[in-house]
């Protein structure tokens, strides 16, 4: 398998991946790149006759991977932009393959890195968060250089497609009226893990679900 020289973020319409949006070929690759994952350790629990047992189910928690890059049009490097037309059409191209939500799922789209051969087809996830700060305009006001940060956080694409199941992770769309009280309530049959889901989506209040995003359910040891 040849190695791939540019990052490329590949966009799909769902976790099937059989329906590809576009792609995003990286004009210079990033620096460095931050992968957070973390699990909850088994918890003790009592067996049948009440005597202390270890649960051997960790919980998945999905991992979080950010990393930094440059879009410049000054002139500075011979290299193309990702968009040819300038530094905001290739913002606005990256936020149409990654946090745009389509018309259809209500979702933004699904993600593959690929990039060399450490990377290449093992990251799947959605953006989660996109912040990109112009920094150098011409004389018009044009941006003609872009620094952006973007956070991918994983999804695994078996455990997506199946949201029957309790014990797996669960990824729904907030809807109207939805707050973490009654997704606790809807997902677990009990309202008192509102504070773990609100945890593992860093959520700063009970309040803060944007309608249109999605939200992370994992199974949760009861």
């Amino acid at each position: 398998m040849s190695e791939i020289s540019k990052l490329k973020i590949v966009a799909y319409k769902d976790t099937s991946s059989s329906q590809k949006i576009g792609e995003f070929v990286l004009q210079l690759n990033p620096v460095d790149i931050s992968v957070v994952r973390t699990v909850d350790a088994p918890k003790d629990s009592s067996s049948s006759d009440g005597s202390p047992s270890s649960s051997q189910t960790e919980t998945f928690r999905p991992a979080k991977f950010t990393f930094k890059f440059t879009i410049d049009d000054t002139g500075a490097i011979s290299l193309k932009l990702p968009d040819a037309t300038g530094v905001a059409n290739s913002i606005s191209m990256l936020e149409s393959l990654t946090v745009i939500p389509n018309n259809e799922t209500h979702q933004n789209p699904y993600v593959y890195l690929y990039w060399g051969k450490t990377f290449q087809d093992s990251y799947f996830g959605q953006v989660t968060a996109l912040k990109y700060d112009y920094n150098y305009f011409d004389i018009s006001g044009n941006p003609l250089r872009a620094q952006v940060t973007l956070t991918i956080t994983e999804v695994n694409a078996v455990m997506d497609r199946s949201f029957q199941s309790p014990d797996i992770t669960k990824m729904p769309v907030i809807k109207d009226k939805d707050n973490i009280i009654k997704l606790s309530e809807d997902s677990y049959d009990d309202k008192k893990y509102y504070i773990r889901i609100a945890e593992i989506n860093n959520l700063a209040s009970l309040r803060d679900l944007k309608k249109g995003s999605s939200i992370f359910l994992p199974p949760i040891e009861k």
